[in-house]
């Protein structure tokens, strides 16, 4: 495990800021067009403005968003915390029809590419967008996922202590009630900290900003060198996977396919079985889960054929002995059917090809004619991602989608002297 340390984190002030449920947003990369001019319309300090913000110049825009993080701090919209200080963040939602509860803690993990576990690639577009807006806010605004592993259940015992405690923030956003607790015992922070030290630390979600941020690291080490600087370290939500429940949901397909083209040219490819609707299909999906060396299987739409069932020829699935990547699902769907019949190897580079977690809009995008086949997947499990990871792999892009995100906004790991805590 990477150093951990506390920081002085910037919160918002419910007292000038207003209802907090209205300030926090997702995280950037699962905000759509809409979904951003939502958040902006809830309230005129919605953290949106500085985690997305708007404007065709880049440069200007900016510098936009660090211009409105600085005056919300000279207005006291957001306030330094007193003390550095470890946040623990407790998320109750739902999986399906029970109730979860999971427990983590936000610290400052101070940058060393050798010491995390990835399990996707990254690409180079939203690197460069989170680069150009690190440099002007000097800031990390939302908070990297990460995963450990502690099997004596040490640490989550030490966390659920401090929720004995009075929340600092407690609000309900989008279904999902997210509480904060600010722990600042030294006595408690040494615990944490010292329970953590010798376990590898896994990202689920956040490959982008961790890059960036050591990107960011190595070109301000050339020119500065105080070890202790906020720069050196990034913002990062921990949470014991073998302790809290998770939930993962797949990312499916759409694919812009030939004129003319219909779900009968994957024939040859496997056997092709219709489907009523969108339910059945999906608990079709559900009901069995592909193993190594059992045939996969993918659910289809298409303006044209409607709802179809497709299990690969056996012949074509992919060998135990091939590895863990190539026995996932995704990997299979990619390797063994979108690449051979769609020409689409780069995804990161492809107009013909888009993700979505939501099968209703992916139904949708296809009756709208912008796409010609929606491709729906079964979630990558934890296992699998944690398999991967350790063998220094990586997944398709799209592979994880962990559920509920953490809110941006909740706190703010400043990089400027006095704000990272010491």
């Amino acid at each position: 495990m990477p150093h951990i340390r506390p920081f002085k984190a910037w919160r918002y002030d419910a007292r000038i800021a207003g209802r907090l449920d209205r300030v926090y947003a997702p995280p950037y990369d699962v905000i759509s067009a809409r979904e951003q001019a939502a958040l902006k319309s809830r309230s005129p300090y919605n953290f949106v403005r500085v985690e997305l913000p708007d404007g065709r110049d880049g440069a200007q825009k900016y510098a936009a968003a660090a211009d409105i993080l600085k005056d919300w701090r000279r207005r006291g919209v957001l306030r330094l915390e007193e003390a550095p200080s470890l946040y623990v963040y407790v998320q109750d939602y739902r999986e399906g029809s029970r109730k979860a509860t999971r427990v983590g803690f936000l610290a400052a993990m101070r940058l060393d590419e050798g010491a995390v576990l990835k399990h996707e690639n990254t690409l180079a577009k939203p690197k460069k967008d989170r680069m150009a807006l690190l440099k002007k806010v000097r800031a990390n605004l939302s908070p990297i996922f990460g995963l450990f592993e502690d099997p004596s259940g040490a640490v989550q015992r030490q966390l659920l202590k401090t929720l004995k405690g009075v929340p600092q923030v407690d609000v309900t956003v989008d279904g999902v009630r997210h509480r904060l607790y600010v722990e600042s015992r030294p006595q408690v922070i040494s615990a944490v900290c010292r329970g953590l030290s010798s376990r590898p630390m896994f990202i689920a979600d956040g490959h982008h900003r961790f890059e960036v941020a050591s990107m960011y690291r190595r070109a301000m080490g050339s020119r500065r060198r105080d070890p202790k600087a906020g720069w050196n370290y990034a913002m990062v939500y921990f949470t014991d996977c073998r302790h809290n429940p998770f939930t993962i949901w797949p990312t499916h397909r759409l694919v812009r396919t030939p004129k003319g083209w219909t779900a009968d040219k994957l024939a040859g490819l496997g056997r092709l079985s219709p489907q009523k609707d969108l339910r059945s299909t999906l608990a079709r999906l559900s009901a069995t889960r592909a193993e190594a060396g059992a045939v996969y299987d993918f659910g289809l739409y298409t303006r044209k054929d409607g709802f179809r069932f497709f299990e690969l020829d056996g012949r074509l699935a992919p060998r135990r002995s091939e590895g863990p990547v190539e026995l996932l699902d995704v990997a299979v769907l990619h390797r063994r059917l979108i690449e051979p019949v769609f020409g689409i190897r780069a995804i990161e580079k492809s107009e013909d090809i888009d993700f979505t977690r939501s099968a209703e809009e992916a139904v949708e995008r296809v009756r709208s004619g912008e796409f010609g086949l929606a491709v729906f997947l079964r979630p990558t499990s934890l296992d699998e991602m944690l398999t991967v990871s350790k063998k220094g792999l990586k997944m398709p892009q799209k592979s994880t989608y962990f559920y509920p995100k953490l809110l941006s906004g909740l706190v703010v790991h400043g990089h400027d002297d006095g704000e990272a805590g010491r």
